[in-house]
């Protein structure tokens, strides 16, 4: 069944809401006017990448121990530098600020190019700002218009603002989807582990059709992207960032990685259709919750009209809780 006032109801629970937006906005605020003072930077070359600018960012799926975070690029390194002055560099000039200073944690980042600030927790999970450093590219490569560093490997182009204007073109459709297909992955470890974020995003584009449900393009888009992998059973075929084509988005992607993420899948395609082919409406919202999880809401049941009776009364002290995929034709060898 498609159920589109429940996947209203789980779009709006995994979505990130307006105290995490506030805490986001908040820490870059601060963020940007502490490096247009300490690199005299213009403030328009300080922003967003990742999947909060493109407006795919969901809530961490656990509340106690997950975690939300966003990039914030810094068009701030000198140009004859190396990787590992500039991270130095940037952990330094944050560290001038005394609340950055406490901030600063180096777990988690080392590989990574940023420098990582984590802030308390609260109600929606941990939070952090990975703060990345980048300058104008040298490469010959015309669509990478920037390079950001990685410790101990030098620098590495890439096209940030472009890719996040590419994920807003694509539409609230793909959007939706895209979320949804997150909260997948991250109810399901196996997968979790083995797909990054863009590669989801970027696998995800070419299959989502002109469906206005989002059970139909689910089912669509997992279908799609099963077919474009089917092929490559063992290894990861290239998938080029649609900005910057020179890049392969999957050449990290481990082969025992994708070869778990093909298995959950297929688990994934057909529990989705399974679920909407159901003509019960029970066993619809059962398959759903199970591909997408607890936030996908439960059967409405009335437990009067279930059984007849009135339900029990609650005892004393008895509380309520809350408990443009690349074209097909890109997938080859390269």
């Amino acid at each position: 069944m498609r159920l589109s006032k429940a996947f209203d109801t789980f779009y709006d629970a995994i979505s990130l809401g307006v105290k995490p937006t506030g805490k986001i906005e908040s820490a870059s605020h601060g963020l940007r006017e502490h490096l247009v003072s300490v690199y005299g930077l213009a403030e328009d070359v300080i922003f967003f990448q990742g999947s909060y600018p493109n407006g795919t960012a969901v809530a961490p799926e656990d509340r106690d121990n997950g975690e939300y975070d966003v990039d914030l690029v810094a068009v701030c390194a000198a140009a004859n530098a190396s990787a590992n002055a500039t991270l130095d560099d940037l952990e330094e000039k944050l560290a001038e600020n005394a609340t950055y200073r406490r901030l600063i944690r180096r777990e988690g980042s080392r590989k990574k190019p940023c420098v990582r600030l984590r802030y308390a927790d609260d109600e929606v999970g941990g939070f952090h700002v990975d703060v990345v450093p980048a300058r104008a590219s040298a490469s010959d490569d015309p669509d990478a218009p920037l390079e950001v560093p990685r410790r101990d490997e030098g620098w590495h182009d890439t096209a940030p603002r472009e890719y996040s204007e590419w994920c807003r073109e694509r539409g609230e459709r793909f959007a939706r989807t895209v979320m949804m297909l997150k909260r997948w992955r991250d109810v399901h470890q196996s997968a979790r582990q083995s797909v990054k974020s863009i590669v989801l995003q970027v696998l995800a584009d070419e299959g989502l059709g002109s469906h206005s449900s989002d059970g139909e393009a689910l089912v669509e888009t997992l279908s799609s992207m099963r077919s474009a992998l089917a092929p490559y059973p063992d290894r990861a075929p290239t998938v080029s960032n649609p900005v910057m084509p020179a890049e392969n988005l999957a050449a990290r992607w481990e082969d025992a990685d994708y070869q778990a993420f093909l298995r959950e899948l297929d688990e994934a395609l057909m529990l989705a259709r399974r679920a909407l082919e159901s003509s019960g409406r029970e066993e619809s919202h059962k398959l759903w919750r199970q591909l997408l999880g607890g936030d996908f809401p439960a059967t409405p049941t009335d437990p009067a009209k279930r059984t007849g009776r009135m339900p029990a009364t609650p005892p004393p002290g008895y509380e309520r809780v809350r408990q443009e995929t690349p074209r097909r034709e890109r997938y080859g060898r390269g």
